[in-house]
Order: structure tokens, then sequence, then C-alpha cells
């Protein structure tokens, strides 16, 4: 059994949340992870522009402090999307994150898109799963010596809601681990957006696109997806063909990997505020389907997105994330990391004042 750390965002005596945080995370004993000239990964996800739910800058504060002391050397990182949007390349990524507060002058910390200038910095991490035997990683998270997996509890149309698994696998995943999660086929070509400029030709790796009046993309691809990324038209997209249960799967399988990758030396906090309906990946979102409810921490990612999930299902008095996606078993990915051995379903809730 595993032990989750708990802290009610209720304050009569008006403690600063910052400071629960602090100690919530002091709980998880972060000297025994990470020390001196550690590179650290702050994981975190900086928010589609537009939307307004994701996690507050301020909150991850208090965790880079505790890492600074210990002499460690944090970075806060994300991945770029698969999707075209604010956060499809490093560049436009960064600007996304300054604009919604994640920056050196809120954090004091440097900002690293993990898998390169168009999601190609890619490593691939050798796993035993049950549908996937390896899995493709940006490598700023692999290379480094520690994450600290911090995580916006909310809904999610894929997998139900979106916590801690869902961080480390879509999260940390290259460009090319994201289609793999949610695709079955190689990407598509709009025709009435593709203008045959050839950029998507010239960017392929796998030389497996053809211009004939339009982009062609042929057997040879690989799905890195890279093409993706390039086209200044958004005229190649994605083909969303995986079933909601078997991209749950891989979800597991790829965080599973993200933790062999680092060794276990990865720690979890998971903020349940502003808790929407959807990712935080549209450029907006909808009203919060639970009241704020605080923050948990843990060593074990399945134990604490169970304790999250339990805890909105008695806040609300039912299941708000069945009730939206009826067609989602939101357990089935934490049932499956169980089984690949990443953590526990059954946990201790541990409230700290």
């Amino acid at each position: 059994m595993s032990v989750v750390y708990f802290s009610s965002l209720s304050n009569k005596k008006l403690n600063s949340p910052l400071n629960k945080i602090k100690k919530l995370f002091k709980k998880l004993s972060p000297e025994k992870y990470f020390g001196k000239n550690k590179l650290v990964a702050v994981k975190t996800h900086f928010g589609e522009f537009g939307n307004t739910a994701f996690i507050r800058p301020i909150y991850l504060r208090p965790i880079i402090e505790v890492l600074k002391d210990l002499k460690a050397k944090p970075y806060l990182t994300d991945t770029n999307t698969l999707y075209v949007g604010m956060r499809t390349n490093s560049v436009d990524h960064l600007h996304n994150a300054f604009l919604n507060g994640f920056n050196y002058s809120t954090l004091q910390v440097p900002v690293i898109i993990a898998d390169g200038l168009r999601g190609e910095n890619s490593v691939e991490v050798s796993i035993d799963g049950e549908l996937l035997d390896k899995v493709k990683l940006a490598a700023d998270i692999v290379h480094a010596d520690g994450m600290v997996c911090v995580s916006h509890f909310k809904g999610h149309e894929v997998s139900g809601f979106g916590g801690a698994i869902k961080n480390l696998s879509m999260g940390c995943a290259s460009r090319e681990g994201k289609l793999e999660m949610h695709s079955v086929t190689r990407p598509k070509v709009h025709k009435d957006k593709c203008t045959a400029c050839g950029y998507c030709k010239v960017a392929c790796a796998a030389d497996a696109i053809e211009i004939k009046g339009f982009a062609v993309i042929t057997d040879k691809c690989t799905g890195c997806a890279r093409c993706i990324a390039v086209c200044p038209e958004g005229a190649i997209g994605i083909n969303w063909d995986e079933t909601a249960e078997n991209t749950s799967l891989k979800m597991a399988e790829y965080a599973y990997g993200v933790h062999r990758a680092l060794r276990g030396n990865i720690l979890y906090v998971t903020i349940a505020t502003n808790i929407s309906p959807a990712c935080d990946c549209y450029p907006g979102n909808d009203k919060p389907v639970c009241e704020d409810i605080g923050f948990f921490a843990s060593t074990d990612p399945v134990a604490l997105d169970k304790a999250c999930y339990d805890m909105v299902l008695k806040r609300v008095g039912g299941d708000p994330f069945k009730s939206i996606y009826d067609y989602i078993d939101p357990i089935v990915q934490l049932k499956h990391a169980e089984k690949l051995g990443l953590g526990s379903l059954d946990y201790e809730l541990k409230e700290i004042k």
C-alpha cells in the first residue's frame, strides 16, 4: 500500500497554500532523490494559449525552492504537441509558456522544451509492455538526473481524466511517441489545404513523402510526425484512429518507460484546482466539474491518480468524468500501470495541515 499525502485548500488560519505545497513535497524526502548539481526536470503542462485552467505558475515555486536548497539544478520543462497550435515547436512553445507565466522572472529557473525544436529530439527506451516493446521519449527528460512531475488533475477526452500518468506519458513522449499512443496509422494529408510546397518532403527523415500535385505519405513512413510540425499550411494532421482503451494502455506503458529511464528518481505532486472537464491543450476551457480540492503528493503515480479520482467522486457525489465521457473507463490506465509495476491502486491518504 502506498502513501498519498494531501493538503486541503480549506484554510481558516490563512496559511499560505505555497507553504502547504512545500510541506507536502518535503514529506516525500526529496533529499533521498536529488542532490548537489543534479539536473532535475520539473515537468508540468504550460497550458495552450487562451486556456486558463492550467496550474498557476506560482504553485511551482515552493518545489523549486526545496530543490535549490538541496543544491540541485532544477529546470522547468514540457514537450511539443502532436497537434498544430501554439506549442507545436520550441520557438512558439517558449513564447506560449512565457505568456502564461512560466518564465525566469516568475520562477528563477531556465525553461527547456525537452524534445527539441520540432519534437525530433527523441530517445528510445526498451520496456516489456503488452502493446509496446519500446517507447520514444523526450531526450532532455531521459537525460535528466531525476524529475518532479507536477500535474494538473482534470478531465480528459481520451483517458477519462488526466493526472500523473498522463503527464508522464503524453507529457514526456517525443512527437513520434505521442503519435504512437494516439494513432495506428501514418499522418494524413488534407488535400484542400496542401499547396505542394515540398517542405514536408525535405523534412522527412524516411524519404516517405512524394509530391503529386499534393503531398502523399507512402508506406515508408516511420511515424515520426515531423511533417505535421513543418507544414506551413497545417495541411498534415493526425489520424485519431486508436481506440480510447488502447490509448490508455499505451499511456500506462509510456509512463512506465519514463519511470525506467529515470531509474525511479521521480517524485509526484498533483494540483486539484480548476478541475476542468477537458485537457489544458485546448485554447480555452469550460467551467470546473468539481470545486477546488487542494494538493496531493506521493512517490507512487498510480496511487496518486487514484486518490485524486476518489476525492473528486466523493466531493461531487458521482463521477463527473464518466458523465461526460461515457465511452471511457478511466481506471483502465491505472490498472495497467499497476500490472506493469509502476505503482499500486491501494493507498493510505494522510492529510497534512
